[in-house]
């Protein structure tokens, strides 16, 4: 299924890029960075705590916009990441995880001037890195409990925001999807990011 899905979000990316190659149309790039919120099951333990409770988001984009459409669809490729910090439960040291999505983007601005609402949607190839656990005895002495594994699943993340003349301020969901720990025990891991960032479009 990793192989399928990676197949999937190379064979798209590849018919974006030939068909921005071939066509005159102005092309943006933004970069975003903001809050991270965790969600899903693998961030609480068995008694239902919170093993991360924030982090920090970044989100990456290069979309080719067309003039069929007075330049409000925007199609293109995206990468968002979210550093995802542990936390100290009892003896326990928990690290860091991680969150990322590489994928294709399709965005659609609903007015037609500087200053406009948005709304997105992204999918391809997600990753979830999953973070070193260690108990530290009385001591000071550290055991490694898990080493820590990188998963992958589909990934897929709506988004809404304003774009005030190329500053954005915007809301992205990253939808809880399945990695399963050790192929044993199957746990949801997603995020919701607040971002604040800059678009710029070459003409």
């Amino acid at each position: 299924m990793k192989k399928n899905l990676l197949k999937a979000v190379i064979t798209v990316c590849c018919l974006v890029a030939f068909a921005s190659a071939h066509a005159e149309v102005p092309i943006s790039a933004s970069g975003q960075i903001g809050y991270s919120s965790p969600q899903g099951s693998y961030f609480k333990n068995d008694v239902g705590e919170k093993m991360s409770k924030f982090g920090i988001g970044l989100d990456f984009d290069i979309l080719w916009h067309f003039e069929q459409l007075d330049y409000k669809l925007g199609v293109g490729l995206t990468w968002n990441t979210a550093f995802l910090f542990g936390a100290d439960v009892g003896n326990f040291d928990i690290g860091l995880y991680g969150l990322n999505l590489y994928g294709v983007k399709g965005q659609w601005r609903f007015l037609d001037s500087k200053v406009s609402p948005y709304g997105a949607l992204a999918f391809g190839l997600s990753r979830f890195s999953t973070p070193q656990i260690s108990m530290i005895d009385s001591y000071g002495n550290e055991t490694i409990i898990d080493k820590g594994e990188n998963k992958f699943n589909l990934g897929i993340r709506p988004e809404i925001g304003v774009d005030l003349g190329g500053f954005l301020i915007s809301m992205g969901y990253f939808v809880p999807m399945n990695y399963s720990l050790n192929n044993k025990v199957s746990k949801t891991a997603g995020n919701l990011q607040i971002n604040i960032g800059y678009r710029h479009t070459f003409y």
